[in-house]
């Protein structure tokens, strides 16, 4: 009887835990075969050599084209320690997609200070930039996700677009 009621329980299981077939498996990340290649390849480069700061730059820009920003942040994460200054400009950058204004600001606070001791060229302008436009947000207290048009008008002012001339 035992036996029975264990075959009973095992078919039981089996069919409740089956996938449902209304569940849509869908790609993690959705791009170009040469970009999602290209990924593919830079993971397993910093899979093989997971200190490798330059790989994992690379690697977080592609996840931000491809609009991953919360998978640079976490792959970028290992390296907050890092004296580097690229790695604070990707986090910023990261934390600007995610209109998370005062993490983006912080991380290009970060970026302003280790530049303080070195030249870095574009980096320390990029991290400015971004930092500027993030802190409209915050000094502004304006939260993105309950209105997104004065967000957008605080930043594209911080911006300061302009048009060019043709010749």
């Amino acid at each position: 009887m035992r036996l029975i009621d264990l075959m009973a329980m095992a078919v039981v299981a089996v069919v409740v835990l089956l996938p449902k077939p209304s569940v849509d498996a869908r790609p993690a990340l959705v791009g170009e075969p040469l970009e999602l290649d290209r990924v593919a390849e830079l993971e397993d480069q910093l899979f093989r050599q997971p200190h490798d700061v330059a790989t994992a730059l690379a690697l977080a820009d592609s996840y931000l084209s491809l609009g991953r920003a919360d998978w640079a942040l976490a792959l970028l994460g290992r390296f907050r320690g890092s004296t580097d200054p690229r790695i604070p400009l990707a986090r910023a950058t990261a934390y600007a997609e995610r209109l998370e204004a005062r993490a983006a600001v912080a991380e290009s606070t970060a970026v302003e200070k280790l530049c303080a001791e070195r030249d870095c060229g574009g980096v320390a302008i990029k991290a400015r930039l971004i930092g500027e436009a993030m802190r409209a947000l915050v000094d502004g207290q304006i939260d993105p996700a309950h209105d997104p048009v004065a967000a957008k008008q605080a930043v594209y002012k911080v911006l300061h677009p302009g048009k060019y001339l043709r010749p």
